[in-house]
Order: structure tokens, then C-alpha cells, then sequence
């Protein structure tokens, strides 16, 4: 049986730095202690909830009445075929240091995904994209343990229903498995993928021969971006940038036609809610109390020392209603509330 803490500050597990106490918490290194927290939360009719790094969560300023399990488990194994590679990962390990041991072996697949905080099990969970790129292209299988029969299952592809910053694990019946492993294909072929943004043109005149170049570029632009989540209290970007009707996009392109838009499917584009945030709104570093929009990237929400999870419920809230207001599009949060 793993160590259960007794009341233990949920701010000090995640990014956002906010939230209550847990009144269990414990850190699994194996599936025999998951299994064991699980049993000791079935025992004595407590809820569950898994924890990875805490990089895309907003813990309520009750906190959580059961046993917060922190996701630990380690482990990388890789298997070639041809210039097929297999990597099975645990589902604990730091998801960006992942993908840097996978560049530095000069695999290609998750390099556009670079410097993105948070743990491998809960990538696929949000289908994690950045830069043109979706964790949900690179995976294989999803292995894991039903929180209520803990028995296992491998999920494919295909059945992890992977869509924008959604997966079959954010549903009500996805909620119920824990991901233990990830098993990712990549490739010791070049494969840039760089049609997207800053990618497209900085490599403009001459595509990038191995992973590492796209990684270094991408960590740079996201330094710039991006606050350090280490010092301050962010979850990256807090809102999805939304998909709407074809027609709607195309009357506000009208309108602003520097918005980006980017084609989903026959009827449906996705927008640029960081320009709508800051070019149409006027709201890149607007503040309210100790929350504000960051002011390199409206898209992203900055919580500072002395605020509260209700305050920044508040604050997102607010800003929904601007947006709504100005363009007539409903946004949503890509941070899960607890």
C-alpha cells in the first residue's frame, strides 16, 4: 500500500497554484500501488481522482473531498521496426523530457510538441496539439486500469476517439480508466511537419534535416510566449481556440481579415481565439484583481500570489462574455475544473 497524506495542499501540485486540500493524496510508482489506492478509496466509499502534473487543472478552493492519486509511474521501452519505432512510456514520466529523449535520438513525430508541461498519462486524455500537431497522430495503443473493476485494458487508436483537445477519456465512461502506459509510433525518417505558423516560416527556404532544429525553434517561440509555469501561476492556454460554422468564420474574416483560420472540415473552421482575445477584444493583459490575460499571449491566464480558484472561475467567465459579445461565439476552457 502506498503512503496516503492526510490533507495535503493541492496548490502545491499544479501550475495554477490554487485549489484546496485533498483529503487523501498519494504518488503511485507501480500499477500494484494504483491498485491498492484504488482499493483503499473503494474500501471506504471515497471518490478518485488522478493527477499527472497538474498542468491543465483548477482545483476548487474546497478541494477535494477523496484520494487524489499523483501519477508516478516510470519507464521507457523502445522497439524498431524498419524505420518504425514503438516507444511504450509510463505513464508519470515528464512528458516534455520525453520528447526530448526522443529527439535526441533523432525520432520524428513529437518534436512540434516540444516544451509543453504536464506528464504523459494526460496527454491523450486533452489530445495535446501544438504547432499543427496532435499527441492523438503519434499514438498507438493506451494501456489502462478501470478505476472501479481495475481490471486492464489497451485501448487503440481508433478507440481512444481522439478529436480537438478531446478523447474518448474526457466522456463520463472515459473518466472511469486510469492511463498507465502510452505506446507512441515514430520515425527515424525525417518527417517535418512545419505548415503551421512561426514553423512555416522560419523554415521557408530549406526544410530541417533532423528533430532537434524543430525542437530548439519551438522552445525558443514558446519562451517568448509562454510564462515560466514554474514561477507563475498559468495552466498555458486556458481556452480552446473554438471551431465554428464555415459562414460565421467567414463574416468575422470580413470584418478582421488578418484573423487566421484554419480548415477542419467542409462546414466547420477553427479560429484563432489569441487574436480574437487581442485584436478584437483588446484584452491581451487585461486584468481583474490577481488574474489577468498574459501580455505576450492573450490566449493564456495568469494567476498571481493571493488569488483564488473562484476568483479565476470569475475572471474566465468574464472574459467568455466579452468574447461572446463581440463576435457571437461561444468559447470553452481547455482547463479541467476539480
Amino acid at each position: 500500500m502506498p503512503r496516503l497524506a492526510v490533507g495535503v495542499s493541492l496548490a502545491r501540485h499544479t501550475t495554477l497554484k490554487v485549489g484546496g486540500e485533498a483529503k487523501y493524496f498519494t504518488r503511485v510508482q507501480s500499477e500494484e500501488e494504483l491498485r491498492s489506492a484504488m482499493s483503499f478509496a473503494e474500501q471506504h466509499s471515497l471518490p478518485i481522482f488522478v493527477l499527472g502534473g497538474g498542468s491543465n487543472v483548477l482545483v476548487s478552493d474546497d478541494g477535494f473531498a477523496g484520494v487524489v492519486i499523483q501519477m508516478g509511474i516510470q519507464g521507457i521501452m523502445f522497439a524498431h521496426t524498419g524505420e518504425e519505432v514503438r516507444v511504450t512510456v509510463g505513464a508519470g514520466v515528464v512528458f516534455d523530457e520525453f520528447v526530448a529523449h526522443c529527439v535526441e535520438r533523432g525520432y520524428w513525430g513529437l518534436e512540434n510538441l516540444s516544451h509543453i508541461p504536464g506528464t504523459v498519462g494526460a496527454t491523450p486524455i486533452q489530445n495535446v496539439g501544438a504547432y499543427g500537431v496532435e499527441v492523438g497522430d503519434c499514438i498507438f495503443e493506451v494501456q489502462t486500469l478501470h478505476l472501479k473493476t481495475a481490471t486492464e485494458r489497451t485501448f487503440s487508436q481508433a478507440e481512444c476517439d481522439f478529436d480537438y483537445r478531446s478523447s474518448f477519456f474526457k466522456t463520463t465512461e472515459g473518466s472511469e480508466y486510469v492511463i498507465t502506459s502510452v505506446t507512441f509510433i515514430l520515425s527515424s525518417s525525417p518527417q517535418p511537419r512545419i505548415d503551421y505558423g512561426d514553423l512555416a516560416m522560419r523554415f521557408a527556404h530549406a526544410l530541417p534535416t533532423d528533430p532537434q532544429s524543430v525542437r530548439a525553434h519551438i522552445i525558443a517561440v514558446r519562451s517568448q510566449k509562454f510564462p515560466d509555469w514554474q514561477t507563475v501561476g498559468t495552466a498555458g492556454s486556458f481556452f480552446k481556440n473554438p471551431i465554428i460554422v464555415r459562414s460565421h468564420a467567414e463574416s468575422l474574416k470580413a470584418m478582421y481579415p488578418e484573423l487566421p483560420l484554419y480548415g477542419v472540415s467542409e462546414t466547420h473552421v477553427k479560429c484563432s481565439l489569441g487574436f480574437i482575445l487581442d485584436k478584437v477584444c483588446g484584452l491581451k493583459g487585461y486584468r481583474e484583481g490577481f488574474v489577468r490575460l498574459y501580455e505576450k499571449q492573450a490566449l493564456v491566464l495568469v494567476a498571481e500570489t493571493g488569488v483564488r480558484a473562484q476568483d479565476i472561475t470569475m475572471f474566465a467567465d468574464a472574459i467568455s462574455k466579452k468574447v461572446f459579445s463581440a463576435t457571437g461565439i461561444v468559447i470553452e476552457r481547455e482547463v479541467t475544473s476539480v
